[in-house]
């Protein structure tokens, strides 16, 4: 209970678009858990997009957590990729950024907290390969610590904050298989690398994070799928250099649909989380709108 108490003093905090966790700090790592799916290996031709992702997840349940525990979180966030007409050992080079903007309400051992504010801004490289029915994509990305952040207090032990207050080194893999019988195999793997968070004396430990998709194309423009995330913290979680343990794990699945048009499509799914350790564990729904200019 050492450790639990020592996380119940600190604040509870959201990355960017992900579900909440608890076994890095206060539960902010930052991957989007499940915001990807069909065709996300896939890099799309030259030009600018946007992308639109709108997540609510829900969970009544702390694995070895608080009692009373409730988390509600809304978050809206835009993402817009430049695909360039550059290319570099075979593959086509590209940018993106995002900025997410969240509505978070916390309640736990009797506490509660309620904040709205941007989130921790999310930059990335990438480059994408095509071979037949074969797509890759290859990325670095960055999450700063740009996101509104509290320290806790003895008044307020608990704050809902939305900032994670360190930084975030991230590669990314991502594949998709699509032959023209309609199949979809995609899935997003990446690695977290953190930096400590200087007010706490804090390092979160690095993790495993992916999603996946298995689709099938009913028409030319509508797909349906089973889809899904898992999490998985490889290095526990230390305070003034003292490894204080608790990793994280879950894994989710759920039912998904896509509709596509010429230059627009729109997904939405449902995620519930089991296999959970040491976080909450809840269901979240997600929509994502891609919008070619």
């Amino acid at each position: 209970m050492k450790h639990l108490a020592l996380k119940l003093s600190l604040s509870i905090c959201f990355g960017f678009t992900s579900t909440i966790t608890f076994a890095t700090e206060n539960g902010a790592d930052s991957y989007a858990l499940g915001a990807e799916g069909m065709m996300s290996g896939a890099l799309p031709p030259p030009g600018v997009y946007l992308l639109s992702y709108y997540q609510n997840y829900h969970a009544g349940h702390f694995d070895q957590g608080p009692p009373n525990f409730h988390l509600d979180v809304n978050a809206l966030i835009p993402r817009l990729v430049w695909v360039t007409e550059q290319n570099y050992f075979g593959g086509q080079l590209g940018f993106y950024a995002a900025q997410p903007m969240v509505d978070l309400r916390l309640t736990a051992a009797g506490m509660s907290d309620h904040n709205s504010a941007l989130g921790d801004l999310m930059l990335g490289s990438l480059m994408g390969w095509h071979h037949g029915n074969h797509h890759w994509i290859g990325a670095i990305e960055v999450v700063l610590a740009t996101g509104k952040y509290d320290n806790p207090t003895a008044l307020q032990p608990l704050v809902a904050n939305i900032g994670k207050n360190y930084n975030t080194v991230r590669p990314i893999i991502a594949y998709s298989y699509a032959p023209k019988n309609g199949l979809d195999i995609s899935t997003k793997l990446s690695y977290s690398f953190n930096t400590e968070n200087d007010d706490t004396d804090y390092k979160s430990g690095e993790y495993f994070a992916g999603d996946y998709s298995i689709g099938y194309k009913l028409t030319d423009n509508f797909k349906i799928a089973v889809e899904g995330y898992a999490f998985k913290q490889t290095q526990s979680d230390k305070q003034h250099g003292e490894d204080i343990g608790m990793r994280g794990q879950v894994l989710a699945v759920g039912p998904a649909v896509q509709y596509q048009d010429k230059n627009w499509s729109i997904e939405a799914k449902y995620l519930k989380e089991t296999h959970v350790e040491n976080r909450p564990e809840g269901h979240t729904g997600l929509l994502k709108f891609i919008w070619a200019f």
